[in-house]
């Protein structure tokens, strides 16, 4: 149609080739528009890092003014002002956050297992900057004695965390009964309403969050502790824009952990608490 009343076939190949050029001039307009929104791509711009954020005290922690703070936080910061990036912040769930690093929508994660099913689309940066991630169960305050071994875990209501793993013998242990909600408060909650027996948190979390609620004379750890060393990473989506620089990340972890960064961000947090 809009041919119609031009004379010739050349003028009308000239049309078509206008029409042509138009139309690739807008595919360029649209890939710099995405590349524009896309993080790190505009030139002098700092890069920015996308990273989702769960609380996991005192690893991962809102301070009073909603602003994440904690060790991971600390060591997250370190590590980005290092390679010039800036980091922002999304609050999802945790099992919510990896399925955004599976697609590319989130660049980064930290308190990462590493396990052969997350390896298809993270990357895990080396080194793990925490080589034990000690699991505890929690009780009811006088309920201490029911779980003095894994064994007893079955037939007990243990509450959990979406998408979160803990132990291979916890995790692949189809006797226990599990919960899985989408936070530690809400555990919390569940076991005081009796919903609950007990529910299975990081050690340092775990007591972290109790004594914070001021619920020691209603919350007990039980002596059952599965201690045995696990490497926890920071993580990089394979989707990343940042991926290409996996490399850079590696090093620059390797130097903060040598430096003792997570050890001095751990003794400043307990000493002077989050702010």
């Amino acid at each position: 149609m809009c041919d119609r009343g031009e004379p010739g076939p050349v003028w009308r190949g000239g049309r078509k080739w206008a029409s042509v050029v138009r139309a690739l001039a807008g595919v360029v307009l649209a890939a710099v528009a995405v590349l524009a929104a896309a993080p790190g791509t505009l030139a002098g711009d700092k890069a920015v890092l996308r990273v989702s954020f769960n609380s996991l005290p005192p690893w991962k922690v809102l301070n009073p003014d909603d602003e994440p703070a904690g060790i991971d936080v600390e060591l997250l910061e370190m590590l980005a002002q290092r390679m010039g990036l800036t980091v922002e912040y999304v609050h999802y769930p945790f099992k919510r956050g990896l399925k955004m690093m599976e697609s590319g929508e989130i660049d980064l994660m930290t308190s990462i297992l590493r396990r052969p099913e997350r390896e298809m689309y993270l990357h895990f940066i080396e080194p793990p900057y925490k080589n034990e991630t000690c699991k505890a169960f929690y009780v009811l305050k006088g309920r201490e004695h029911v779980i003095s071994s894994h064994a007893d875990l079955r037939g007990l209501r243990v509450g959990t965390i979406l998408g979160v793993g803990y132990y291979p013998e916890f995790d692949g242990d189809p006797g226990i009964d599990r919960y899985p909600v989408a936070s530690i408060e809400l555990n919390i909650r569940m076991l005081l309403a009796g919903r609950i027996d007990a529910f299975i948190s990081t050690e340092s979390s775990g007591d972290y969050r109790i004594a914070a609620a001021g619920l020691g004379d209603k919350v007990s750890k039980v002596v059952h502790v599965y201690r045995e060393p696990q490497n926890v990473h920071m993580a990089l989506s394979r989707r990343s824009p940042h991926a290409a620089r996996l490399d850079e990340f590696n090093r620059t972890m390797a130097d903060l952990v040598a430096e003792g960064a997570v050890d001095r961000a751990r003794e400043r947090l307990f000493r002077e608490g989050i702010r």
